[in-house]
């Protein structure tokens, strides 16, 4: 009779478990969700519930109705190992299958973007990678540590059938004791092997190297080069000049045709390799079509935009607990961007993105720096540009962006203030991309078609900015926030090709020295777009980037870019506290 109580409150606690968390949205945003992911989700989360009150069940059954076990102070430290043992194999279970799902999903990242990614709330995030996730390790790791729970309890039974017997006198009692001792040791000692096991095969797929680098070794790089922005005395032209900044989501030269630098038989990127190679700059590390290197802590959509803005990558190693960045009501406040520096100019600034701008603490990146108007996908559903339910991809589509682009930039145009406006597009996003039904289907891979349809857009938005009587005073940018994390489209390239980020500047107000064969990184965009707009910059130099449209050599130049690369990876003192906790504690050291 109670065995069928323990069920019936097992089932009953499970379904009410679920029914508040979903009330509350305690783990996910269901609202973005689509109806049959709510149902995955919900059924997911019964399931898991269910698991978890099962083990409590089961063990709870063992410990009551034990012989083995008399004395109440034995059971509760038996439940108690029952438990910990269970948790410790999760843990392990968790570590390996978490990080080969991924270095298999996210291909490039490193252990600064997992780290990021991880410490951020769910709000914005696209629904397919959290049901990847949970259908995934997470449920990987539950069956696992199920099946190992469940062997071992039988295992224990059967030692019980064949080594022992019931104990009646004081001296059996007491060695009954010892062994209840030695059985829960040998759990904890298990589970814990089980854990390192998980561990230790976790960071086999990152690499000890970079692993040791991020947590225990630290830079003196910023002592030594960082140029802190609000100490340079920076000269703006006259008439100052507009700005529009797009981010394209994974944009790499990569896709450019081998005749023109990249690594595609056919040319995805036929509008801005146009526009590159007789209307603009483009930056390159060979002397065809390139781009920049990617270095730790940029390899990320908001690391992207961090490093191109602000000079620095974004990281939240030693002072993490006390900015959270997406959690906290201070980002990055040491820091000293673009947007601050444009809005201490006097200018309009507008960021204009499909998806919610909350995710990865975006908002307040932009906010906090520059007092930008964020217009998102939320925005978009406040002003009715979109239906209330409506959600495709990451928010909406990058057609409606280039449509609501069009009347954001009309309308900041028709101000006195010189603008800047900041868009990020969203549907060339790993994996695979976005299809819509306007995209042309001229290759066998989705994403092919994808770039190439984010490449037409692009020079349709291109060409009808250059026909407005704005545009003469206008300096276009254009720059992939990171390289791609598709881990399957870039399997067949040549494994001596090197990926880069595109970039691409057009209607510059200076030249540049020398634009071929170069070795930077994306926080050399900070500067060179500042550059670009005719800003005179004392040195060449803000943050740790270097103006490229100056003959300065950039950092990875003069140092090498594994020795900037290996800097960038170890800790920093004074990144932790001066700039990502805008502390002034270090002056005083």
């Amino acid at each position: 009779m109670t065995a069928i109580l323990l069920v019936l409150f097992q089932w009953s606690s499970s379904i009410l478990i679920t029914q508040r968390l979903v009330e509350n949205l305690v783990l996910v945003d269901l609202y973005t969700f689509s109806t049959s992911s709510k149902i995955i989700y919900l059924a997911f989360s019964s399931l898991v519930i269910s698991g978890i009150l099962s083990i409590l069940t089961y063990i709870t059954q063992q410990i009551l109705y034990s012989n083995e076990v008399k004395h109440s102070t034995n059971k509760i430290i038996s439940f108690i190992t029952y438990i910990f043992y269970f948790l410790l194999v999760f843990l392990g279970a968790m570590a390996s299958f978490s990080a080969i799902w991924t270095k298999k999903r996210f291909g490039q990242a490193g252990i600064d973007e997992i780290v990021y990614t991880l410490s951020q709330p769910l709000a914005g995030a696209d629904s397919s990678q959290i049901e990847s996730f949970l259908f995934g390790p997470l449920l990987k790791s539950i069956f696992f540590s199920l099946l190992i729970f469940f062997i071992t309890v039988l295992s224990i039974r059967i030692i019980k059938v064949i080594f022992m017997k019931s104990y009646q006198t004081r001296s059996d009692i007491k060695k009954n004791r010892l062994k209840i001792i030695l059985k829960n040791t040998m759990l904890v000692v298990l589970g814990l092997g089980i854990l390192g096991g998980g561990l230790f095969s976790g960071i086999k797929q990152f690499g000890y190297t970079e692993v040791k680098a991020y947590f225990f070794e630290t830079s003196k790089l910023y002592e030594t080069y960082y140029k802190d922005p609000a100490s340079v005395n920076l000269e703006f032209p006259q008439k100052k000049r507009n700005l529009i900044y797009i981010y394209v989501e994974s944009l790499e030269s990569t896709y450019t045709s081998k005749e023109l630098g990249g690594a595609e038989q056919d040319n995805l990127l036929p509008n801005l390799t146009s526009l590159a190679s007789t209307a603009g700059t483009n930056f390159s590390n060979n002397d065809l079509i390139g781009g920049s290197q990617q270095v730790p802590g940029v390899g990320f959509t908001v690391g992207g935009m961090v490093a191109q803005s602000a000079g620095i990558p974004l990281k939240v190693s030693g002072g993490y607990n006390e900015n959270e960045y997406g959690n906290t009501s201070n980002f990055m406040p040491g820091a000293y961007t673009l947007g601050d520096i444009l809005e201490k100019e006097g200018y309009n600034q507008t960021l204009l993105l499909g998806s919610d701008a909350s995710f990865s603490g975006r908002d307040k990146y932009y906010k906090q720096h520059g007092n930008y108007e964020i217009r998102d996908y939320n925005y978009a559903k406040e002003k009715k540009w979109i239906p209330e339910d409506y959600h495709v991809w990451w928010g909406y589509e990058d057609e409606k962006l280039f449509e609501f682009a069009q009347n954001t930039v009309t309308e900041l145009a028709s101000k006195d203030q010189p603008f800047n406006f900041t868009m990020l597009t969203a549907d060339t996003h790993f994996p695979d991309g976005l299809m819509t039904d306007n995209t042309p289907k001229l290759y066998s891979e989705q994403y092919s078609n994808v770039i190439h349809f984010s490449d037409q857009m692009l020079g349709a938005f291109i060409q009808w900015i250059q026909q407005q009587s704005f545009y003469d005073n206008t300096t276009i940018v254009i720059s992939g926030d990171h390289l791609s994390m598709d881990p399957n489209y870039f399997k067949n390239i040549e494994s001596n090709y090197t990926r880069t980020v595109f970039n691409l500047f057009l209607n510059s107000a200076v030249d540049p020295k020398q634009a071929k064969n170069r070795t930077f990184t994306t926080m050399d965009l900070y500067p060179s777009t500042l550059a670009a707009l005719g800003v005179k910059i004392p040195g060449n130099h803000l943050g740790l980037g270097t103006n490229l449209f100056s003959n300065e050599k950039t950092i990875p130049e003069e140092i090498s870019l594994n020795e900037f690369s290996t800097e960038l990876s170890r800790r920093s003192p004074y990144y932790e506290e001066k700039i990502m906790q805008g502390s002034d504690q270090l002056n005083s050291k």
